[in-house]
């Protein structure tokens, strides 16, 4: 608009009253489009919200592992200490979709000899060799070589998950009996995570109307509709652990403590101002 009305001063054809037709003109349209597209009335604030949860799902991780030289015979060991450890977990109100048994791992362990010969050095020049326990000592390695088999490891990952933290407790020191290989930290989530997100994500709402309100006040302003409601978070689930505790030495069994979680929400909100 401006580059056009100088364009018009430049021009000595536009008489006076051509310019003045013209600007009256400009200044109807500007008249057509409300104050607040030219000038920013508005209020941006965010919000943050918390819900404070309690863990109702628990999922623990074991595993069963056998060495030997046969992986035929070490699985039909694996698949038994595997059947009990499941059968330990159906006692506690496990059901069968709980429970995860699939993940199978085997892998060849690498032996050192049993005897060791350092600094010996044969010399093309000199005649004779090394004997041990009367057998010469290259002989006795490719016979060694050729007649043992590699030590094999198969092991068995099993997990298992509960719904009540007391479930797990029983089961723990059933499985202990069993002598499993590994057990893995207690994993802790909340089943309707997605609720209680929502929940959060409303009390952020709140929160940022709070803080609008008081901002507006301070501005003599009134508090007008909201423009925009932006979620600048996400939820995204990080898991809690919880180590078990138990110990031979005291009479009572430990009662495992889950604790608490917080799942929390923050948004950007927009109001308009009214003065």
């Amino acid at each position: 608009m401006n580059h056009l009305l100088s364009t018009c001063l430049r021009d000595k054809s536009f008489s006076n009253r051509t310019l003045k037709l013209l600007s009256s003109k400009v200044l109807w349209v500007l008249m057509l489009f409300p104050a607040h597209v030219f000038a920013d009335t508005g209020i941006e604030v965010t919000g943050q919200g918390e819900v404070i949860v309690t863990p109702d799902q628990f999922s623990l991780t074991l595993t069963v592992t056998e060495r030997g030289r046969v992986p035929s015979k070490l699985k039909a060991l694996v698949d038994k200490k595997s059947n009990s450890v499941i059968t330990a977990a159906r006692r506690f109100a496990a059901k069968d979709s709980t429970i995860s048994s699939a993940r199978v791992n085997l892998r060849i362990i690498e032996e050192k000899p049993s005897i060791q010969v350092q600094g010996v050095e044969l010399k093309n020049s000199i005649q004779g060799s090394v004997y041990i326990d009367g057998q010469e000592l290259n002989q006795q390695r490719s016979q060694t070589k050729s007649s043992v088999r590699p030590l094999f490891e198969l092991s068995r990952q099993i997990t298992v998950s509960f719904e009540k933290i007391d479930k797990y407790d029983g089961f723990l020191e059933q499985i202990i009996k069993l002598q499993v290989s590994h057990i893995s930290s207690l994993s802790m989530s909340v089943k309707e995570r997605d609720e209680h997100y929502q929940q959060a994500l409303l009390r952020a709402i709140d929160h940022a109307k709070t803080k609008a309100l008081r901002m507006a006040k301070q501005a003599d302003s009134s508090l007008g509709d909201i423009i925009l409601v932006k979620e600048v978070s996400s939820n995204h689930y990080r898991p809690m652990y919880a180590e078990a505790m138990m110990s031979d030495t005291n009479t009572k069994a430990h009662s495992s403590q889950v604790g608490s979680q917080t799942i929390s929400a923050r948004v950007l909100v927009k109001f308009h101002l009214e003065n």
